[in-house]
């Protein structure tokens, strides 16, 4: 039976690392080498979210006070329970464990599975798409560039992105029941506005 598991992980790992050289190498642009390391850095997005947020809270009504609340333990679960993962896989990204790497930005010495990016973006994507259904579109699309834009600068394999996605999609599914079902219950002058 492990015979057949390494089997398996070292077949997963062939396709894996085949997908990432495929994004990474293959698909190079001159167009993607210059904007995925903006779409991959958080810092040129603090503000115009800082922003929106602040917008949500003052115009956005009980719906969007909620919301931007509800973000803040959302965010920390989906971040910290990455980080958990990562320390139990230990995977070294594939900017140290790989050759000939198309690497955009610095790679970290912090473990590669699953991407906290994609974890955090997808939670996000997931949450506010079921508060504002008109936006699931652009916003699923946001966090699949982000996800893509891990692997493109090298610094993620694709499995890391689609862990990170699901993860993030998880945490958001268990925060929108909390809000829909359990919140009203703990607290009775709560109601959810979904």
């Amino acid at each position: 039976m492990s015979a057949l598991w390494t089997d398996l992980a070292g077949y997963l790992y062939a396709w894996d690392r085949a997908l990432f050289y495929l994004v990474n190498s293959f698909g190079r642009n001159t167009p993607f080498d210059l904007g995925m390391p903006i779409l991959t850095n958080v810092t040129y997005f603090k503000i115009p979210l800082a922003l929106a947020f602040i917008a949500m809270v003052i115009w956005g009504g009980r719906k969007g006070r909620a919301a931007v609340l509800l973000t803040i333990p959302l965010l920390i679960l989906s971040d910290s329970s990455s980080q958990l993962i990562k320390g139990l896989f230990q995977r070294v990204r594939p900017c140290h464990a790989l050759e000939q790497v198309h690497l955009l930005v610095g790679c970290t010495s912090s473990y590669s599975f699953p991407s906290n990016h994609a974890a955090n973006v997808f939670a996000i994507a997931t949450f506010f798409s079921r508060h504002y259904r008109g936006l699931a579109l652009p916003f699923f699309i946001a966090a699949a560039l982000v996800g893509y834009s891990r692997i493109y600068v090298g610094v993620h394999y694709p499995s890391d992105v689609l862990a990170g996605a699901g993860l993030g999609l998880t945490w958001a599914l268990v925060v929108l029941h909390l809000e829909k079902e359990t919140l009203p219950r703990i607290h009775p002058g709560f109601r959810s506005p979904l």
